[in-house]
């Protein structure tokens, strides 16, 4: 099982002869960190101070016939002319592993402190790594050492897919050690995602809980009101997001956000005439391009706009006990609505926790409402009538299962 309380440790420069400070850390770099903002947006760090050597990563950048833009400055916020240094974005220094480097012709102690604008670490076929579930995976399995089977794999193609097909770009430097859980929240949570283990101990991740994060396909399960004691739901205003503003562009030289949206076309008015502004600005350090905090933006705002029901309850039986925290279930309650005013039936259901007692025969479950359903989609046999009764494939179905 993958260890996600782990540190992932970053080079030292210690470990190289003749740093200027032994203590300093060599940073993983993810993404474009040539967009946004302005400015270097991380540190460089002297390995060399007779020879001139200076890391700008604890690994290989992406190269600069790829396209790397590399730009470093000076200590004034200056761009410093390209001929005074000589880049090597995979140089294995002083036999201590692949780095990227810069060294300069003359000594560039003066313009400390250096930083530096580039792209970050490339996948196998030389592109940038920017998915964010791509840098996740590339973080366990290529830096930290995870097993691929350690992952689930099915899940994470699934999220990955939904990542790009969302436009998302994650770029952002890593540049002191934290466990490997709480650097997979960093990344995930700046796209409303998140994470956990599965009873193999497999880790998942998604991107929501909610529309648009899962399918009809991904139900396993049914609750059947019968089978349920203790039935409760809640819905709490003070949960509500309905305008979400965006901090982004984070230069993590100078830890500033560098770029603003206002989050005033994402906002969702109807419910703010229903329930009063709710705004919340998030701060989004992974995040460099507008579109990107656009997106974010106006998916939190559709996730929290209205309020998000929780359903508590007890299973009386052991029917679905292999059930894990995350997996999509239907249930339907007779006493609650829908929004049409009908009683909620087939209602997709995402399991947030559950509590099993083996002596007793029961399960606790808590639920979140995905504001999804079942459909039944209509045969174009002619027995359907096209007078607006029926939805096309989009209608409730109320069959029970």
């Amino acid at each position: 099982m993958i260890d996600l309380s782990a540190t992932l440790e970053l080079k030292r420069a210690g470990d190289y002869s003749g740093p200027r400070k032994d203590t300093a850390l060599l940073p993983v770099v993810y993404g474009d960190m040539s967009l946004g903002g302005s400015g270097g947006l991380w540190d460089a760090v002297c390995l060399d101070q007779d020879g001139f050597v200076y890391a700008l990563a604890g690994h290989a950048l992406r190269p600069v016939e790829a396209g790397n833009p590399v730009t470093l400055y000076d200590r004034e916020g200056q761009v410093i002319e390209a001929s005074a240094y000589t880049l090597d974005l995979a140089h294995d220094f002083q036999g201590q592993g692949v780095i990227a480097t810069a060294t300069f012709s003359e000594d560039a102690k003066a313009l400390e402190p250096l930083t530096v604008r580039a792209q970050g670490r490339a996948d196998e076929e030389g592109g940038l790594i920017a998915n964010p579930v791509e840098i996740i995976r590339d973080l366990l399995l290529n830096l930290a050492g995870a097993e691929a089977e350690e992952l689930d794999q099915a899940c994470f193609s699934r999220t990955r897919g939904r990542a790009e097909s969302l436009g998302y770009a994650a770029a952002g430097v890593m540049g002191k050690p934290a466990s490997l859980g709480n650097l997979i929240t960093a990344v995930l949570a700046d796209f409303l995602g998140s994470w956990w283990l599965d009873g193999n101990g497999r880790l998942k991740v998604f991107l929501d809980l909610g529309a648009g994060s899962l399918s009809e396909s991904d139900v396993v399960a049914n609750l059947r009101q019968g089978d349920l004691s203790g039935v409760s739901v809640q819905a709490k205003l003070a949960d509500l997001v309905n305008r979400a503003p965006v901090n982004y562009a984070y230069n993590f030289a100078t830890k500033e956000y560098q770029a603003y949206f206002d989050g005033l076309d994402t906002q969702d008015l109807r419910a703010q005439g229903l329930y009063g502004v709710a705004a919340a600005t998030l701060e989004l350090s992974w995040v460099r391009l507008a579109s990107v905090a656009r997106t974010v933006s106006q998916r939190l705002v559709g996730l929290l706009g209205r309020p998000r029901r929780v359903i508590s309850c007890r299973e009386n039986s052991l029917t679905n006990l292999p059930l894990e925290k995350g997996d999509a279930v239907l249930l339907g309650l007779s006493w609650l609505m829908d929004p049409q005013g009908r009683p909620l039936k087939n209602q997709i259901v995402r399991v947030l926790g559950l509590e099993p007692d083996l002596d007793a025969g029961t399960v606790g479950y808590t639920l979140l409402d995905s504001g999804l359903y079942k459909t039944l989609a209509a045969p174009a046999d002619g027995r359907s009538l096209a007078d607006g009764s029926l939805a096309a494939g989009g209608g409730r179905d109320r069959n029970d299962y």
